[in-house]
This record gives C-alpha cells, structure tokens and sequence, in this order.
C-alpha cells in the first residue's frame, strides 16, 4: 500500500520528468527551425571569363547563379536585357557571397540604365557573384565584363 507521501513524491518525479521532455522537445524544434532559415545555396554557379555572354531563363522562386573571378582595380560591367513579355522583368545582383540565401549586394558600384547596367571598379581579387531573377518569367542575355 503507497502512503500518501510516496504518492505525492512519485507525482512530483512523473510532473518533472515530463516538464525535462517538454523542454527537450522544445529544444529540438528550435534546433530544426534554425537549421532550416539557414538555408544551403546548392544551385551550380556557372563559371565566367570576361567576356562573356550568357542567355537563360528564369523565372518564380528560381535563380540562375554565375562566378566570375576578377583582379584588383579592374572594372567589371554587368548588362543585362530580356524579352518583353506583359509585364515580365528580369534583374541582377552582384555579390561577394557564394550563397543566394545569405548574399548582399556588394558596396561599390553603380548602377544605371534603369538597373539593366552595373559598373564598378574592383577593391580587391577574388570570386564575384552575379544572381539573376525574374518574374514572372523572363528570357534574358547577360554580358559580364572584366577589363
């Protein structure tokens, strides 16, 4: 026979065991949201050499990636055109990030032609990203210059 103490301890174990799972699980959700908002480019950049004319299409929650390696004080020029189609519009962004998810245009530069045209001269050596969109869909040439 339990006495009435037992089963008030035995309960207050049963309640913390409980309260440690529900934490742990708690833990794990959290664990798995984090991992997932951190998400992972695996899209296959297209290497460039200057010059270079590349044609796509892209369109909805895709994006076409390209790399292109640049030196120091260089100037890069970056165009790009698509085929009127409604109201279809294609865009770029020049990045230092290998990660659409996370990448930010760059610094310097400028823009023109209505965001059809960047140029900038290069800071430093290295791996520059270009990350073409469109919506809802677009047919697009990109001409990628590095002189």
């Amino acid at each position: 026979m339990w006495t009435r103490s037992q089963c008030k301890r035995d309960g207050m174990k049963l309640l913390f065991q409980k309260a440690i799972g529900g934490v742990a699980v708690l833990f794990m959700l959290l664990t798995i949201t984090s991992t997932a908002s951190a998400q992972e480019d695996t899209t296959p950049k297209k290497k460039l050499k200057s010059p270079a004319v590349v044609k796509g299409n892209i369109g909805g929650e895709s994006h076409d990636s390209y790399v292109i390696h640049a030196q120091k004080g260089k100037l890069m020029k970056v165009e790009i055109n698509w085929k009127p189609d409604g109201n279809n519009k294609a865009s770029f962004t020049v990045s230092e990030s290998s990660n659409f998810f996370s990448s930010e245009p760059i610094g310097f530069g400028s823009e023109s032609k209505n965001g059809k045209q960047w140029t900038g001269r290069i800071p430093k050596t290295g791996d520059y990203y270009i990350y073409v969109v469109a919506h809802p869909i677009a047919d697009y040439r990109l001409r990628v210059t590095v002189r």
